[in-house]
């Protein structure tokens, strides 16, 4: 499934997100190269990879997925400087953080005196 951002800034995201590099670059209005560099740093740091059991290519020594879940995208998103980019940043924020949670801090106090 693809990732879809519309004009007035709506993301779509259905199913299982399966997605190649020129696709996310579509998807944020970037180049090519650009996405292919951040997605190959993204997995040189093992922060996110891709799904070598669909299908793959050879660059030299190394094989590289033909396409990235959800993960690979997220982390693009956070890497790339664009206005669908920064829409679907937004939209992962909203997602991952709830307001109606009310957090309580507990932080354990020691005596020193006791110690």
């Amino acid at each position: 499934m693809i990732i879809t951002i519309n004009d007035n800034g709506t993301v779509t995201v259905s199913g299982e997100v399966k997605m190649s590099i020129s696709e996310m670059a579509n998807l944020f209005g970037i180049f090519y190269q650009t996405a292919k560099r951040c997605v190959r740093a993204i997995e040189k740091s093992d922060i996110a990879g891709g799904d070598c059991s669909m299908c793959s290519t050879t660059e030299g020594l190394k094989v590289c997925p033909d396409y990235y879940g959800l993960d690979m995208v997220v982390a693009v998103a956070f890497r790339v400087q664009s206005a669908k980019a920064e829409i679907f940043r937004r939209w992962i924020i909203k997602k991952a953080v709830r307001h109606d949670i009310t957090a309580t801090l507990v932080v354990p106090l020691q005596n020193a005196l006791l110690n």
